[in-house]
């Protein structure tokens, strides 16, 4: 049987009945139910809604993300608009960029910070960006993994040489010794 791809992603085969539905429900809404917990709610018994969880995860139907609630964390998350053919370095480890959308046409960064100042500085100084949009609420909360690696090391950002840096007006790379902040 051949695969089916959208944008280069394989698409998951399979199909979903209201049981299913049900408990993905279930565990969107609460992801600390037990499977007896939820298997009362379904009216089927634990092993059934074990097997049916574990096909689902097997399928890569359902994942599990820990993150961080951006609002209670006291952070601020701006977006920049930036054009499709913009190269984005160390997007997988800079602990400022909470991710990226891309679209036919267009790519949209969203990046955190403690402080607003930072966030502006980060956008001209890595992006060459004077306009961001700074995001003002959202629903449901804005729960994100944000990158905690310290081990990883980011040439990008030279804070001992960065005039944003220097004037107060960013606090460092969390990835270098010279961060000033407190999540990181």
């Amino acid at each position: 049987m051949q695969k089916s791809y959208l944008y280069g992603v394989p698409l998951i085969d399979v199909k979903l009945d209201d049981i299913d539905r049900k408990i993905i429900n279930l565990m969107q809404e609460n992801p600390k139910l037990s499977q007896n917990e939820i298997a009362r709610m379904v009216e089927l018994s634990q092993p059934s809604v074990s097997a049916r969880i574990k096909r689902l995860k097997e399928k890569g139907l359902i994942a599990c993300n820990v993150g961080v609630d951006i609002k209670r964390a006291g952070l601020h998350v701006a977006k920049i608009e930036m054009g499709k053919d913009e190269k984005i370095e160390s997007l997988e480890i800079c602990p400022y960029i909470l991710g990226m959308i891309e679209t036919e046409d267009a790519k949209t960064l969203y990046i955190v910070s403690e402080d607003f100042s930072s966030l502006e500085s980060i956008a001209k100084k890595r992006f060459g960006k004077d306009d961001i949009k700074v995001i003002l609420s959202s629903y449901p909360n804005f729960i994100m993994p944000l990158k905690m690696n310290n081990e990883a090391s980011c040439s990008l950002c030279q804070c001992q040489d960065c005039k944003y840096y220097i004037n107060g007006k960013c606090l460092g790379c969390p990835l270098s010794p010279y961060y000033k902040g407190k999540l990181w």
